[in-house]
């Protein structure tokens, strides 16, 4: 271990992400915690987690998880079982008890919540009182995607329930998975007015997986000569199947005209009796259907055109590609994907199409169209998509002052991690201090500002950004 890096104080960090409708928070919480277990790989990582990663995402080595009862999303703050037959009540008592003994046994260094500041159903509280109260307490951070719902919507639910209590509170840090040249998230659920401490903006979180090269991929999927691939996708797929039966009609439509290869991906959330249904069209229309694909990446940098919903990831990942997309964003239950696919489209990184009354000719139309233009995706120097380091980054100097200020209570000029090494205090390195990405940081720069590059939004009662 390098005693001067600064992400390498072996530590354990714990998150939580509910999923109560799709996979964009785990998948946030994988890339985040995978970035920071690559600059310090002795450090572990257990999840807390509605749907089993393991079955759809590849986990590095010191990740594991730990999947609670099942929930679905109906509408803004609401949630039900999606697969237990019990009461509410008693579903509330088992989560909320999975979740207490876990963190009382684990006893993390670093906790992370996606998204939920109180947990479903208020069930993080119980756990969140507990830890504060440790005079070993963890640093707790709370991650946030760029766009959670209409602001009013928003700021009218946690004023209700207690929200902003709730993380002022119990929270450390607050960081925000976007860029606020393109939705300014501080300002609008009213985080500057409300909250009182450090918030911090670190761009889009994208996934880091390899990507393999388009030509064996077209290959691969025996896309012909000439022959323009459209890849269908709609995130985890719980709620795809209408916009995919739709593009299948479309493509089939498109097929007749253009040489045209149409691949399908269903997703690991949808109905199996939908995806029988959809692999059923998609045969009759020449439109290849796949279950589910491992490196999703891969296929859509193979793609001429990507046909997807407007989820976090999805359009994360198109932007990282910088590939011609056509959004059919989900109408609900809230208003997160409208939102962002008409600000992306006001940029110029995609196109977009609204669900209401689309017709398979309407969507074959606009398929015909976007395959033939050149206009988009514009270069946008405003897009951040560095989120995955700077949010990892982040935790890793929140962990090394944890461990400063618990070591300078004892009065060391040294302090042990778990695995028993010692690193210098702060101040001792700061001549050879070298970072795993930012490589050489050394005289003018205190630790903590050389491994945070994006600048903290300072809170005010004014409203306004410091």
């Amino acid at each position: 271990m390098s005693s001067g890096n600064l992400a390498d104080v072996e530590c354990r960090v714990l998150t939580y992400s509910h999923d109560g409708f799709g996979m964009g928070h785990l998948r946030r919480n994988i890339n985040v915690t995978t970035r920071f277990l690559a600059d310090a790989p002795e450090s572990s990582v257990l999840m807390l987690v509605g749907c089993s990663p393991e079955s759809y995402f590849e986990l590095p080595a010191g990740i594991d998880f730990i999947k609670l009862p099942s929930i679905v999303k109906v509408a803004t703050g609401v949630h039900q079982l999606s697969s237990l037959r019990i009461g509410q009540l008693q579903a509330e008592a088992l989560r909320n008890s999975l979740i207490k003994r876990v963190a009382d046994v684990y006893r993390p260094d670093l906790l992370l919540v996606d998204y939920v500041p109180a947990g479903v159903w208020g069930e993080l509280l119980p756990t969140l009182r507990m830890l504060k109260q440790r005079k070993d307490a963890p640093v707790m951070m709370l991650g946030m995607r760029e766009i959670i719902d209409a602001p009013d919507v928003v700021r009218e639910h946690w004023r209700r329930e207690g929200t902003y209590e709730v993380i002022n509170r119990y929270y450390d840090a607050v960081v925000v998975y976007g860029c606020p040249d393109v939705f300014d998230t501080v300002r609008e659920y009213g985080l500057d007015r409300e909250l009182t401490i450090p918030i911090r903006y670190c761009g889009y979180v994208c996934s880091e997986e390899t990507i393999r090269p388009s030509e064996q991929m077209r290959e691969e999927l025996l896309v012909g000569e000439g022959d323009r691939l459209v890849v269908v996708t709609g995130g985890g797929g719980r709620d795809a199947y209408p916009m995919m039966r739709t593009c299948i009609q479309a493509l089939g439509l498109v097929r007749k005209e253009l040489p045209l290869t149409g691949v399908l991906i269903a997703g690991p959330l949808m109905g199996s009796s939908q995806k029988e249904s959809l692999r059923e069209e998609a045969r009759a229309a020449g439109v290849r259907f796949l279950n589910y694909v491992c490196g999703n990446l891969s296929y859509l940098n193979a793609a001429d055109l990507v046909i997807t919903m407007a989820g976090y990831n999805s359009l994360a990942e198109v932007l990282r590609l910088k590939k011609k997309a056509l959004v059919i964003p989900r109408l609900g239950p809230s208003a997160e994907q409208t939102t962002r696919s008409e600000l992306f489209a006001r940029r110029g990184l995609i196109d977009t199409l609204s669900p209401r009354c689309l017709s398979p000719e309407q969507l074959a139309a606009r398929i015909r169209l976007d395959l033939e233009r050149d206009d988009f995706p514009v270069e946008d120097p405003l897009i951040d998509l560095d989120g995955a380091r700077q949010a990892a980054a982040h935790l890793a100097a929140l962990n090394r002052d944890r461990a400063v200020a618990a070591h300078e209570d004892h009065g060391s000029a040294v302090f042990p991690t778990r695995g028993g090494m010692t690193v210098p205090r702060p101040g001792q390195e700061r001549i050879d201090l070298v970072h795993p990405t930012m490589g050489s940081i050394s005289e003018p720069l205190t630790a903590e500002a050389a491994v945070l590059s994006r600048p903290i939004v300072k809170h005010n009662r004014s409203g306004r950004h410091g």
